[in-house]
């Protein structure tokens, strides 16, 4: 019984080192706009109306577009609370009201595992 105690103590150590080895993927963030006075920065449960283009990586092509895909409206959502792309939760914490940023979200913290429909593969940054 030891024995095995030990061994499961081992194993869950072993585990979290190697979780801890394999790097969390990060947002590349770049701004392109900030506003002169920022009087307040976005956090976590903010509600926030955004205008986006989303393209690919590998070809630029462009998959989604608030002013193309929504009849040309922005969208709301809270941010921080995985209500839109994880990439967003972390790219966009920060920001400045009227504030751009150009976004390169890796696989991870965009579509994840079952990628979007036949256009965004699992695999492809956006």
């Amino acid at each position: 019984m030891r024995l095995f105690l030990w061994n499961a103590v081992l194993t869950l150590f072993v585990t979290s080192l190697i979780g801890a080895l394999i790097p969390e993927p990060e947002v590349k963030i770049e701004v392109l706009q900030k506003p002169f006075i920022c009087h307040r920065k976005t956090k976590g449960g903010d509600l926030m109306l955004v205008h986006y283009e989303g393209y690919l990586e590998k070809d630029g092509s462009l998959f989604h577009s608030t002013h193309k895909h929504n009849n040309g409206q922005p969208i709301w959502f809270t941010l921080g609370i995985l209500e839109a792309l994880k990439g967003w939760d972390q790219g966009l914490k920060g920001m400045c009201v009227g504030e751009k940023r150009k976004l390169i979200i890796p696989p991870a913290l965009g579509y994840g595992k079952e990628g979007k429909g036949n256009s965004i593969s699992v695999f492809f940054l956006l």
